[in-house]
């Protein structure tokens, strides 16, 4: 393999960077990039059996970053990705084999403890000024047994007070112990204000309930709502944050914007094609469907309808035409219809609209606008607003009581556009999810957008609504107000001078801000009891001769609830059910029923209908039938005449099983009991049960 020399590396990058018009002989970035290369080839012991390396320089908003790649054409060595600042931090590197080899043993060789101190020893070589400045974000979720990394990420603390905003991520390989991924996010050049003279937690807790506040409001389930609809959207009292993100500035005691962007949750479902022309009637399911269609608005009457409502006029043309359900009202659908216009060969205007499809109510439209690039915002936000409250007047009169603004934090005066959202308020709680939006044109004052998103259901009673105290007494003690540091931007200034640190009290990001408002339980994003991930740890195992492989089992999420396994006692149906299921599921943490528990593992082919029975005690040959079946071996373990009779109690055996216990004994899934039989009919203790899970998974 020929060798290629730093010079010639060096040659080629200075050509490349000549072509990006960089100033190299002003800013030496020729010279920063030599000692760029040296110093990660030293770093990180990169030889130069390398054939290929390749390179490029960016610069942005002050800073500037070598990234640096290295790969062999033959696949020995792996590939290399390392991005380097123009000072000599490293700011991110990887490193993976062009070729993927499966790992010799399913067990990791390096623990989780062991990995973490190989991650600390990588962090001290590649940034030693930061190691003292990090703390180890707790990993709630277990590790997986499919995965073969262990990640860590690690928080910034100044003062001993939270930075979120910085962090360093590392990945460790499993089996080799090798830095596979490392990531630092990290600002050099900050200020921190000193918490010497901030104002208490117990005051921040003060301000924080007069500035910001719970709200009660009614909250729906929609945030895991499946895509058929076949879960009915529930409503449910909850107190919780309206609005953005806020906190409380640690020394003044106002409320400060958080920058947070969280996703903005709308499903719609298109309407199915139905065909009621087939043989044999409608069931009374099938019938309420095609009840649910009639009296719809036809596609003339509603494009007629359409054009009415916002003045269309026949320059317009219809582009198409949709029928789908109401998502939030189920019962219902929407005509949505698309009209353009071809003003010229590059430009075209165009707007949709959405309408009740049986009762032609305008639902919402968007109106494309035709700018002069030099024109200038005419209307100030205040005439916008009144603009924007006299749309509703006259399209939503009877909501108009009903809905309140929203404080909107980036809104500022003089725009080119104004957008406005209105909560519905039903009986002095906020409906979280039911709004009015409006937007409003800048320069003309014409209202281009509205959307009604309205739940025409019924919403729960409040007479059982705790008081907002017990609710505060949730939020301080389960979820948690901490001094935290942030990076608060100011987008009118330039930047590099956008941002400032500030110190301020805020609320526990990783647990939902959610309280029933009738039990005041804290509640998860779909409204059931929010479930604290907490490592497996049993107190009753020491005397069971399968303690280890209980445990490690624990440490990848499967296992029970509670600190007792109960090792010696017997196992049902159901429990060993459960244990196949989570350890398919290792990684979720959705309140799963019995019964659905059942359903997923029948629907995947694990388990027969006839074969259900949650309560019996399960027989080795029966958890056997399960496991070869999640291991997609069924026709193999059913096929005739191919496994020779090795144990002897081959008699005792169900019929068509035979093959289901040869294949398992020779996977070492099951074993025998020392004296040639592999007694099949042997009921099985929750001891042995996690025994030949642990073997179905590491073996």
């Amino acid at each position: 393999m020929k060798k290629i020399s730093i010079l010639l590396l060096v040659g080629i990058i200075i050509i490349s960077t000549l072509i990006s018009s960089f100033a190299h002989g002003e800013n030496a970035y020729d010279k920063k990039l030599e000692e760029s290369i040296i110093k990660v080839k030293n770093l990180f012991n990169i030889s130069d059996g390398y054939d290929k390396f390749t390179s490029h320089v960016n610069s942005y908003n002050g800073n500037t970053n070598f990234y640096l790649n290295w790969s062999d054409s033959k696949g020995k060595l792996n590939s290399i990705n390392v991005n380097i600042s123009l000072e000599g931090y490293i700011i991110s590197y990887d490193s993976y084999p062009s070729v993927y080899k499966e790992p010799s043993t399913k067990l990791p060789v390096y623990t989780k403890e062991e990995a973490q101190r190989l991650a600390m020893d990588f962090i001290a070589k590649v940034d030693p000024t930061i190691l003292d400045f990090i703390k180890l974000t707790p990993q709630e979720y277990p590790i997986s047994s499919t995965d073969e990394y262990y990640y860590f990420n690690f928080t910034r603390h100044v003062n001993d007070i939270p930075f979120y905003q910085n962090s360093v991520s590392i990945n460790i390989n499993k089996y080799s112990g090798e830095i596979s991924y490392y990531y630092s996010n990290w600002d050099r050049k900050l200020e921190f204000p000193s918490p010497e003279k901030i104002i208490s937690i117990d005051k921040g807790q003060e301000a924080f309930k007069k500035e910001i506040g719970l709200k009660p409001m009614y909250k729906s389930s929609s945030y895991y709502r499946p895509f058929d609809m076949k879960d009915e959207l529930n409503h449910y009292l909850a107190y919780s944050i309206l609005g953005a993100n806020r906190g409380i500035d640690a020394f003044t005691g106002e409320k400060v914007n958080l920058d947070y962007y969280g996703p903005y949750f709308g499903m719609t479902e298109s309407a199915k094609a139905m065909d009621t022309g087939m043989e044999g009637g409608l069931t009374p399911e099938e019938q309420a469907s095609v009840d649910k269609l009639s009296g719809l608005l036809d596609e003339s009457v509603a494009e007629k309808k359409a054009r009415e409502l916002l003045n269309i006029d026949d320059s317009y043309k219809v582009n198409s035409k949709n029928l789908y359900n109401n998502y939030k009202n189920p019962d219902e659908y929407n005509w949505n219809i698309y009209f353009f216009k071809e003003v010229s060969k590059d430009k075209s205007l165009y707007m949709d609209i959405g309408l009740d499809a049986r009762t032609g109510e305008l639902l919402n439209f968007y109106k494309s606008i035709d700018y002069n690039p030099d024109a200038k915002p005419k209307i100030s936000k205040d005439k916008a607003l009144d603009i924007a409250k006299e749309y509703i007047k006259k399209i939503q009169p009877k909501k108009l009581t009903e809905i309140e603004l929203m404080e909107d934090i980036y809104q500022e005066d003089s725009l080119v556009t104004y957008n406005f959202s209105f909560i519905r308020k039903s009986d002095e709680i906020y409906v979280e999810n039911d709004r009015i939006y409006i937007a409003v044109d800048g320069i003309s004052g014409e209202v281009y957008s509205y959307n009604l998103d309205w739940f025409k259901g019924d919403l729960p009673s409040k007479e059982k609504l705790i008081e907002a105290e017990k609710a505060y007494e949730v939020l301080w003690n389960e979820i948690g107000f901490e001094l935290m540091y942030i990076k608060i931007y100011d987008y009118t200034k330039p930047e590099n001078e956008n941002f400032e640190i500030k110190l301020v009290y805020g609320l526990n990001q990783n647990k939902p801000v959610i309280i029933s408002g009738t039990t005041g339980e804290l509640l998860d994003y779909s409204g059931k009891p929010y479930k604290e991930i907490k490592p497996i740890n049993y107190i009753d195992i020491d005397t069971s001769y399968a303690k280890d492989k209980i445990k490690t089992l624990g440490e990848y999420g499967i296992g029970f609830e509670g600190e007792e396994f109960k090792p010696k006692d017997k196992i049902k149906q159901k429990d060993l059910i459960y244990l196949l299921w989570k350890s398919m599921n290792q990684y979720r943490y959705d309140s799963m029923d019995e019964e659905k528990i059942y359903n997923e593992f029948i629907t995947q082919g694990y388990m027969k209908e006839e074969e259900k029975a949650p309560d019996n005690i399960v027989t080795k040959e029966e958890a056997t039938k399960y496991i070869v079946r999640m291991m997609k071996m069924e026709k193999v373990a059913e096929a005739d005449g191919i496994f020779k009779e090795i144990f002897l109690d081959e008699k005792d055996i169900s019929k068509g099983l035979k093959g289901y216990m040869t294949i398992a004994y020779g996977l070492n899934i099951i074993q025998g009991d020392g004296t040639g039989k592999i007694k099949p009919k042997y009921e099985l203790k929750r001891e042995d049960a996690a025994t030949m899970i642990y073997n179905y998974l590491f073996n």
